[in-house]
Parts: structure tokens; C-alpha cells; sequence
């Protein structure tokens, strides 16, 4: 017998899902209402082959509702004291002009990102504590 279509309709963009794992967790579910957003926002940017080139910028979040320069940079910390992000790439500034620190998420393999000149690329999926 044939499988019955899925009745979510996710629409063109697709979605992007958290693992229950990962929810269940309580590093999870003890982050601050800003690591959570930003969380969010480099979901929302992966599309299943580039894991490693995210990136959350004072820019980018003006339109999740704006969020300052000190409280993004405490919310990435804190992603990665968790151990639910990784800095692939630090913030450089040079005469090209200046390229964005990158993330990945902690549960999924990193994808090789051509011409992204990451400087982590050697993590594999690693277990939350």
C-alpha cells in the first residue's frame, strides 16, 4: 500500500526543525530569550548544505526585530558555551572589506562551504554533554 502524503505543506521556502534531542536538552531549554533568537535566525538560514557558512550580524537582526551589538555577541557566546553552535570562521576585516564571523550547528555534519575560507572545518557531529 502507498504512503499517505504528509499533510504539512511547508510551502517554497521549506523548514527548518530542531531535533527533539536537542530541545529536550537542558542547555537547550535554559538558553537566554537572545541566544534562542539568534538560534532561530541561523536555522532559518540552513538548507541542508551549509552548515558552517550561517552567520548572525547586528545588520541581520533588524529584521528579526533588532537586537544590540552586546547582547548578539553575549547570545553567540553563549550558543557555543553550550555547545549548540561552532565558530567556523572569525570576523575579518581586510581590503576586500570586512566578512562576518560563520557558525554551524552543533548536530549536523559541516559542509565544505567553497570560497568561505573557513577556519574550523574539522568538527564532526559531537554528542551534547
Amino acid at each position: 500500500m502507498p504512503r499517505a502524503k504528509p499533510k504539512l505543506i511547508w510551502g517554497p521556502k521549506g523548514a527548518w526543525s530542531l531535533p527533539k534531542a536537542i530541545m529536550e536538552h537542558s542547555d537547550f531549554r535554559e538558553l537566554s530569550p537572545s541566544a534562542t533568537k539568534v538560534l532561530m535566525v541561523l536555522g532559518c538560514q540552513y538548507n541542508g548544505k551549509n552548515n558552517g557558512d550561517l552567520a548572525a550580524t547586528v545588520t541581520m537582526m533588524k529584521s528579526w526585530g533588532g537586537m544590540a551589538k552586546g547582547t548578539l555577541a553575549k547570545a553567540l557566546r553563549e550558543l557555543q558555551e553550550k555547545r549548540l553552535i561552532y565558530k567556523t570562521r572569525y570576523h575579518r576585516r581586510g581590503e576586500d572589506g570586512a566578512k562576518p564571523a560563520l557558525y554551524a550547528l552543533s548536530w549536523c555534519d559541516i559542509d565544505s562551504c567553497p570560497g568561505k575560507q573557513l577556519d574550523e572545518v574539522s568538527y564532526a557531529k559531537r554528542s551534547l554533554r
